[in-house]
């Protein structure tokens, strides 16, 4: 014959016997604890800083090259603007960028534009629009496209290669213009900033 004996706890099926065994479950409520996976979140942030770091600069951030002297000026603001920065050298070799325009590119010195010059400006207007369309930046078609080229030139440059780079600029749809300069040191010793 069996004994008797006095009944013990029995879980009504797996589930809540498991909740009610479990340390951390806090007997039958919902646990906090959620596993959440970070790693895409953490890859996308950083592509986009990067992205970002790679495509603007600091405002008014513009590297003078060490081998070009540019002119002085004694008034005009500081540079707020940024855009295409587009260097002259003494022996008429062009930089848009930090990227050399080939001697094949720059064509014939009669002509009135550089012809590489216009390819390349119109390509950046062309990417600078659609980086604006995908920001909901609409441009209006009657106004001329209101970034700003920069026109690093050496004090001894051609003056008509800087006017050949004004007149290939406007074919390739740029209208407005700023010409590096270093302003005049106030004070006998105190460095002279970019303007």
């Amino acid at each position: 014959m069996a004994s008797i004996v006095t009944p013990g706890r029995r879980a009504a099926y797996p589930p809540i016997g498991r909740l009610r065994t479990s340390p951390l479950s806090g007997g039958g409520k919902k646990n906090m604890f959620v596993s959440l996976n970070l790693t895409p979140m953490v890859d996308m942030f950083t592509i986009l800083v990067i992205f970002l770091i790679q495509l603007f600069k600091a405002t008014g951030a513009v590297e003078l090259r060490g081998e070009i002297q540019v002119p002085t000026s004694k008034t005009g603001p500081a540079l707020q603007d940024q855009g295409v920065v587009v260097v002259v050298f003494p022996d008429k070799t062009i930089l848009v960028d930090n990227n050399p325009i080939s001697a094949e590119e720059m064509g014939n010195e009669l002509q009135t534009e550089i012809p590489g010059l216009v390819a390349v400006l119109t390509k950046k207007k062309e990417f600078q629009t659609k980086l604006d369309e995908m920001a909901g930046i609409v441009p209006d078609p009657t106004k001329p496209f209101d970034k700003t080229l920069l026109v690093q030139a050496d004090i001894k440059s051609d003056f008509k290669v800087v006017r050949r780079i004004i007149a290939s600029a406007n074919i390739a749809g740029w209208a407005k213009f700023k010409f590096i300069t270093v302003p005049v040191a106030k004070m006998p010793g105190e460095a002279a900033k970019a303007e």
